[in-house]
């Protein structure tokens, strides 16, 4: 009897101190991968992440990377949320689970986005880009025309002009050179997503690890163990493929750039505001490298939801939005562009 009402009361204590709110759904730990049969046997593999009511922007990662790594991004998924920002993404040939395919260019790739995008019944989409995603993003916008309602172009490579020598980048290199690169860098995912250690996105929990099991998934989700094929191939098409002619796109096209960005030099970006006939905006960040596409990428959540007359801000401890026309002064008084989590 004794023991029973000790039990009893020990229950009652356990149970009060233990009270929480559970759940009713499960917590998000990354982006679902789904796949389309292609009526050739090829499968593509995409992901879709929001409401369908909400806008549609697809996404076009860096080079050498699959099609999961949007997740990285998603450390602003709550601001992503609020502003009901859809994010769709088709994998590129040969990465993670997308098989190779001998010859594909920058055209197949847009049309295997415009088929996704039909099969999941968008008509109209922003285009986002980052890195060695912008010819894919280009390709793509070209095949879309008129359907396409905002561009966003995140220090994104211009792919190789003999007129302009400095775009060259790994195309001045030798075959042999970019053979044994793309060998390197694929079996090698911890050096080919080395930011340093200096780069705002160490700030950002866990940020390091999952870039580099991007990185993994990327050149071994088939069980390709690390073999650099389908990054020589990116390679070969940045160095190649013909531009794509964009004058027919009058979407406002948004350019992002680091004026110290050694990676892709800001010749880059002037090209860019070359081939697009409609610039809505150029931000350009001084002193900054490749990373603004990260750093930055709360600004650019703001742009594709059309917020872009507003600048996101820390201003005395707390994360504002400031409008273009006040930034400068608020910058003056001390606040910080991006969130406070920027600076902390």
């Amino acid at each position: 009897m004794i023991k029973s009402a000790f039990a009893v009361i020990l229950s009652v204590f356990s149970t009060a101190a233990l009270a929480v709110d559970l759940p009713e759904s499960f917590d998000y730990i990354g982006p679902t991968v789904s796949a389309l049969e292609e009526a050739d046997g090829k499968t593509l593999y995409y992901i879709d992440e929001g409401e369908k009511d909400w806008t549609p922007v697809v996404f076009f990662g860096g080079s050498g990377t699959s099609v999961a790594v949007f997740g990285i991004t998603e450390f602003l998924r709550t601001l992503r949320k609020d502003l009901k920002l859809r994010i769709i993404s088709v994998e590129r040939d040969g990465f993670g689970q997308t098989a190779l395919t001998e010859g594909h260019t920058y055209q197949d790739y847009a049309n295997e986005v415009v088929r996704v995008l039909d099969h999941l019944g968008v008509e109209k989409a922003a285009l986002v880009g980052i890195s060695g995603g912008g010819p894919y993003l280009a390709a793509t916008a070209e095949k879309m025309g008129d359907r396409v309602t905002s561009v966003h172009m995140l220090a994104t490579y211009s792919q190789y002009d003999p007129e302009i020598p400095d775009t060259s980048g790994l195309c001045k290199l030798s075959e042999a050179e970019i053979v044994g690169a793309a060998a390197y860098y694929a079996g090698d995912p911890v050096a080919w997503w080395t930011l340093g250690e200096n780069s705002p996105t160490a700030k950002i929990p866990g940020f390091t690890d999952a870039s580099r099991n991007d990185g993994a998934r990327t050149f071994s989700m088939r069980g390709q163990k690390m073999d650099g094929a389908a990054l020589l191939a990116e390679f070969n098409r940045f160095c190649t493929a013909r531009v794509a002619d964009l004058t027919g796109v009058n979407a406002p096209a948004f350019i992002y750039y680091g004026e110290a960005d050694a990676t892709v030099k800001p010749v880059h970006a002037e090209f860019w505001q070359g081939a697009f006939p409609n610039i809505a905006k150029v931000r350009a960040y001084a002193g900054e490298g490749h990373d603004i596409q990260y750093r930055h990428w709360d600004q650019v959540l703001l742009d594709m939801a059309g917020m872009d007359d507003q600048i996101a801000m820390c201003v005395d401890g707390s994360s504002v939005l400031v409008s273009e026309a006040d930034a400068g002064s608020a910058k003056d008084s001390g606040g910080s562009i991006g969130i406070c989590a920027w600076k902390d």
